[in-house]
């Protein structure tokens, strides 16, 4: 499982490039996902890698900030009481922040105003 991304200049660049795509993945009997292919126009933002693309910049994807809740919920649950006291929540937190602050490659205070936790 490999995520790829194809960005080209010119709408006939990006039609060679997904015939040359799925002729590889042809001889290398592979398929894409139908759910999670997409393709348009960069203007329009996109998700890759946990991350939204569009032209205001960077930032978190939703659906990235959805998952981060739902788990933290769900080891917060696993061990209920103060939030600090918990080392699988707390480590995860710190580990999540991480990776966001590494891909954004911002001040942990732009980055607040990204992610609401």
């Amino acid at each position: 499982m490999d995520d790829i991304l194809i960005l080209a200049p010119t709408r006939w660049k990006l039609k060679k490039a997904i015939r040359m795509l799925n002729q590889t993945f042809s001889e290398l009997k592979l398929e894409k996902h139908p759910n999670k292919t997409l393709i348009g126009r960069i203007e329009r933002g996109f998700d890759f890698l946990g991350y939204h693309f569009d032209p205001g910049g960077l930032g978190v994807a939703k659906k990235t900030e959805e998952n981060f809740l739902s788990l933290t919920i769900r080891l917060y649950e696993q061990e209920p009481g103060e939030v600090v006291s918990s080392p699988r929540l707390g480590l995860y937190v710190k580990r999540w922040r991480g990776w966001v602050r590494a891909g954004l490659n911002q001040s942990q205070e732009s980055i607040r105003q990204h992610v609401q936790y």
